[in-house]
């Protein structure tokens, strides 16, 4: 990966659409680079990306050694050419460091069984007693919604292959709040976009989280969408039980009318902190796309599946909460993903300006406060690199430091290069030169104002046999 590529990236360079592909083909496809955030795109420029799932695992890889692995973050989305119509299809990109992806834009479709017949919408991935379910929305010929899934042993690339049977687990008529045909939505079934996770509280069982039309907007005799929740049956996926819904996710306290894509996390990937999230999918008064990612702070020590009023805080915009940083600018459906030593936020965006794609960035942890932004670090590597287990951090990063301080990691000792260029291709510095020995190597970067870098968008680019470490750094003066 050299630096063209990441200049190329940085400019919005998109390739020129080819001829539309065969199904289930593996299409190479670069993430956009902004300051704070990357940006997966469909490789076919007339689809937008909308619902999705995010997803990690490790799978096996022969081709490396015997017994070997590999590491996948995966995109399952939803895609759309516009009318909700053309909605039938799921794609599945995988990626090594969320820069670069390979793209099945064929990989789950509507198919004959009743309940998925019209539609496939909102996907979401749980893993889960030794297979990867693939939670989604159904929606039939009727246009009713419902929820069910289909599951394989191995989520992969296109080596994916499911069992055969979709499910249908979870219907409006199951709970005892939500409407099952809504005079105010034509009598359809408005029952979407489930979150599934472990539940924090009981080992082997899971709870999902969901919009639907609510008994209480349907007295007041106004259309809207409420999140409820329910828990799976010990030791099964098939049945669930009805928890009821979160009274303040009501129109009446969220003042949104289309409220969707319920999401639930935790500080850190822990079980404390926990935030209940939501989007905007509307536009009622005053939405310009800077209040589209809403969420709920759970109190100290409750349970994130007691719906109890009390229990949880009043919905906080996210621009608002991140100091109106404009990075989460017109988000929705968005989802956080932990994995170890790393958390991400995405979104994909709606409400543009530019773009309709999924938007992912770092978030990171002080407390129980979160900022964004900080650039990661990706990894190249030739396929048989003996030096795979080089690593490349930056310890306490902010585009205001006054010293950048690169650590490096490498398993064994090698000849290395850790050089800086501007957005022009230009270096600008070269922090190191030669050899690197095993262990821990720090290397400082000097941005004071007394050093002649300006503000701008640098690349760091550490280079050796075998593989190359870079990031995209923002230097504010």
């Amino acid at each position: 990966m050299g630096v063209l590529l990441w200049l190329a990236l940085a400019a919005g360079v998109v390739a020129v659409s080819e001829p539309p592909p065969p199904p289930h083909s593996e299409i190479p496809d670069d993430a956009l680079i902004s300051v704070h955030f990357w940006m997966f795109l469909d490789p076919d420029p007339n689809v937008y990306t909308k619902e999705f799932a995010l997803f990690y695992n490790t799978v096996p890889d022969t081709s490396v050694h015997q017994g070997g692995h590999r590491d996948h973050f995966h995109l399952i989305y939803q895609r759309s050419y516009g009318p909700q119509a053309s909605e039938r299809t799921f794609g599945h990109a995988w990626s090594t460091d969320m820069n670069h992806w390979v793209v099945d834009t064929a990989a789950f479709s509507v198919d004959t069984t009743a309940w998925n017949a019209l539609h496939v919408w909102a996907p979401s991935l749980v893993a889960y007693q030794g297979k990867v379910y693939l939670f989604y929305v159904g929606v039939d010929a009727n246009e009713d919604q419902s929820i069910g899934y289909a599951c394989t042993s191995l989520l992969d690339t296109t080596n994916t292959v499911r069992e055969p049977e979709r499910v249908q687990v979870w219907r409006a008529r199951d709970t005892r709040w939500a409407v099952p045909d809504p005079p105010l939505y034509s009598f359809k079934t408005q029952f979407r976009d489930p979150y599934v996770m472990p539940d924090p509280d009981n080992p082997g069982r899971l709870l999902m989280f969901y919009a639907a039309h609510d008994s209480v907007d349907l007295k007041l005799n106004r259309g809207g969408l409420a999140i409820g929740v329910c828990r799976s049956e010990p030791g099964t996926v098939r049945a669930w039980k009805d928890l009821g819904y979160y009274p303040r996710s009501l129109r009446s306290v969220t003042n949104i009318q289309q409220l969707e894509g319920p999401h639930v996390f935790a500080v850190n990937g822990g079980n404390s902190g926990w935030r209940l999230m939501f989007t905007n999918a509307g536009s009622p008064p005053g939405e310009t796309g800077s209040t589209t990612i809403r969420f709920e702070d759970l109190a100290p020590g409750a349970s994130v599946s007691d719906t109890t009023s009390a229990h949880w805080g009043l919905p906080k915009v996210l621009t608002t909460y991140l100091r109106n940083d404009n990075a989460v600018f017109g988000w929705s459906g968005s989802e956080e993903l932990h994995v170890s030593g790393a958390d991400y936020l995405a979104g994909f965006t709606a409400w543009g300006p530019f773009y309709q794609g999924i938007a992912i960035t770092r978030m990171t942890w002080a407390g129980t406060n979160f900022t964004i932004g900080q650039p990661t670090v990706t990894s190249v590597d030739e396929a048989h690199s003996g030096a795979r287990g080089v690593r490349m951090s930056l310890a306490g990063y902010s585009p205001n430091a006054r010293v950048i301080t690169f650590q490096i990691d490498s398993p064994l000792a090698l000849e290395a290069k850790l050089e800086i260029f501007d957005t022009m291709g230009r270096r600008v510095a070269s922090l190191l030169d030669g050899g690197l020995a095993t262990g821990r190597t720090s290397v400082a970067w000097d941005v004071s104002r007394g050093s002649r870098v300006a503000s701008s968008v640098y690349f760091a680019r550490l280079s050796f046999a075998g593989g190359i470490r870079a990031a995209r750094l923002a230097i504010a003066r």
